[in-house]
């Protein structure tokens, strides 16, 4: 890794108070999934190394045969698994449409933290472009997908690249209806100068902004991670985009590793309501 990951990602290891809290996430285990549950695993030639998938289907998929499905995408797919079965439940209780889960990760003998670093915030471009032209084609050429409802998911690591994706909206071809983000990790030391002014650009250049976006930090979090958040949160209230809807939220009794999952599943049920 080339030195201005290794301080990256000293950095930010530094803001979310220990890389030891962060390696417990690494302990391989036993998730609760889907019987529907695929995955596949590409070498992408855009990020260069090994991307796995995993596909969830709604449970009523099968007798829907002409019916296409609202898709959620969500980065950091193996931490994510657990929750296929959970927003599936959520479908079956009525809760949210009926939905196909995609998560988007590696290999589970991979390094995540480090490959994290490089793809969602260093080359947070040459993954946009492995989900654009690799992950949504394979899954909309295999599942009967709904093209104009695609939703996108992710948390610190994950969130800075929600945040750049939702910054790149228009430039990437109006890929994503929804933006659902937790705790972005921002570095608050660089006051978010790049997503701070990529948004910047994006109303400049266009003051209709047809997606919803529900933006989140913890209540326990560090107060440079709630100044950052409400830095970028001022930011973009400050644009009146037209048929634009943002939603924002300190979350109370939560932090850096718990705030994701409130998040999740509020902002799905913001904006995938039963029809």
């Amino acid at each position: 890794m080339n030195i201005i990951a290794l301080f990256l990602g000293s950095f930010i290891c530094l803001n979310l108070n220990s890389c030891a809290n962060n390696s417990a996430g690494l302990e391989m285990k036993s998730y609760n999934i889907p019987q529907n549950f695929m995955d596949t695993t590409f070498i992408s030639k855009f990020v260069n190394d090994s991307i796995k998938v995993d596909v969830s289907l709604p449970s009523n998929y099968d007798s829907n045969q002409n019916k296409k499905f609202k898709v959620i995408y969500m980065t950091d797919g193996y931490w994510r698994r657990e929750e296929h079965s959970t927003i599936h439940q959520m479908s079956d209780n009525k809760e949210i449409d009926q939905v196909i889960v995609v998560g988007i990760g590696y290999p589970d003998d991979y390094d995540f933290n480090n490959i994290r670093i490089r793809d969602l915030i260093i080359n947070a471009g040459k993954l946009y472009s492995c989900i654009k032209e690799e992950v949504i084609p394979y899954v909309e050429r295999k599942y009967r997908a709904d093209s104009n409802d695609r939703t996108l998911w992710g948390s610190s690591y994950g969130g800075y690249f929600l945040i750049w994706s939702f910054t790149e909206h228009f430039k990437q071809g109006e890929l994503f209806k929804n933006y659902i983000c937790a705790s972005a990790a921002l570095n608050p030391p660089y006051k978010h100068d790049d997503l701070i002014k990529k948004e910047n650009e994006m109303w400049n250049n266009h003051k209709d902004l047809p997606v919803n976006l529900y933006l989140t930090v913890g209540g326990n979090e560090t107060k440079e991670f709630i100044d950052s958040y409400n830095t970028i949160t001022a930011s973009i209230k400050s644009h009146n985009y037209s048929n634009f809807h943002f939603e924002f939220e300190i979350i109370p009794g939560t932090d850096h590793y718990s705030v994701w999952k409130p998040t999740l599943l509020d902002g799905l049920r913001k904006f995938l309501k039963p029809r």
